[in-house]
């Protein structure tokens, strides 16, 4: 990110993606002159520490940068707020971080009017791919288009959680495209294939997925993340099998969906053991689950076991 540097910033939405833009200008800012970086949380930002922090510029101050991280939890906003627009002062730039501010707010006006806000919502699966690829080259990391793919239809599409992905394969990486194979084994050096293993085997309604998924638990596997996995699972059959059933070509199928042809094609395979609405009432069922796991209601592991019985059943 390289703008004309101000010293009032704030950056809205994302954790991960507001995090990542105010690292990129403290670097650019340090870069054109050199400051004290001061990390704040929000909460903790008294009044005094606003007087203090933004008193006017004397022999003894150095320039420095006050990065305030969850800004929406400031005990007095409106303080902040009035301190910002009567002007901060130039051996200081202030940076806020939080998900959301109130538009209506005073602050929010004031930051609109005296500095500069930069709203950064979680990537929808439109907007996830050009993110992926922003931070491969930031990492160097070079992968073929198919393995492009295949990232972003296996890893939780949340941008923290690929931005880890992609920091691991920037250590293996070689001066060469990784392909899906190789991508393969760098994503899922642990017990991330058995997962795919034991997904395989559910698609295929095979009895040997409960004794699967006993074995990945004892292992150590985390519930959760079995749980989000099946979810994508079911949800990618749905939507291959619904575009099957208009007569499109995988082909058209893969272009539409943004994923690699050999997914949509075993995924066709594997539609073909359930029924349409098999596949709805399998995605109902996981949001219900979702919602007791969430309200302590049942444990991810309860949950898993009854879905996986039902998803087994072979289609009648």
């Amino acid at each position: 990110m390289k703008k004309k540097l101000q010293n009032v910033y704030a950056f809205l939405g994302d954790a991960y993606l507001r995090e990542r833009a105010a690292k990129s200008l403290i670097a650019q800012l340090q870069q054109d002159q050199k400051r004290a970086l001061i990390p704040l949380e929000g909460r903790e930002l008294t009044s005094s520490q606003i007087v203090e922090h933004f008193r006017g510029i004397s022999l003894f101050d150095d320039a420095k940068i006050l990065y305030v991280r969850r800004a929406d939890e400031l005990p007095e906003p409106e303080e902040l707020a009035d301190r910002i627009t009567r002007g901060i002062p130039a051996h200081l730039v202030l940076i806020l971080d939080a998900e959301k501010l109130d538009k209506r707010s005073k602050l929010y006006k004031a930051l609109e009017q005296h500095g500069f806000i930069e709203e950064l919502p979680t990537p929808d699966r439109r907007s996830l791919p050009t993110l992926v690829r922003e931070l491969l080259a930031e990492h160097k990391v070079q992968l073929t288009s198919e393995a492009v793919k295949y990232l972003l239809a296996t890893v939780e599409p949340e941008p923290a959680r690929i931005a880890k992905e992609i920091e691991k394969l920037a250590c293996y990486s070689t001066e060469k495209e990784l392909d899906v194979a190789e991508l393969r084994e760098l994503l899922f050096g642990d017990h991330s294939e058995s997962v795919l293993k034991f997904l395989d085997l559910l698609g295929e309604r095979s009895p040997q997925s409960l004794k699967y998924l006993r074995e990945l638990l004892r292992s150590g596997e985390d519930p959760n993340k079995i749980f989000f996995m099946l979810a994508m699972q079911i949800r990618g059959l749905l939507a291959v099998k619904s575009l099957a059933a208009q007569k499109k070509s995988s082909e058209e199928i893969a272009k539409e969906l943004g994923k690699p042809s050999w997914l949509v094609g075993k995924h066709k395979a594997m539609a073909q053991h359930f029924s349409e609405q098999e596949l709805i009432g399998f995605l109902h069922r996981l949001h219900e689950e979702d919602v007791t796991i969430k309200t302590g209601e049942r444990t991810p592991e309860e949950a898993l076991f009854d879905l996986t019985l039902e998803i087994a059943q072979p289609l009648t």
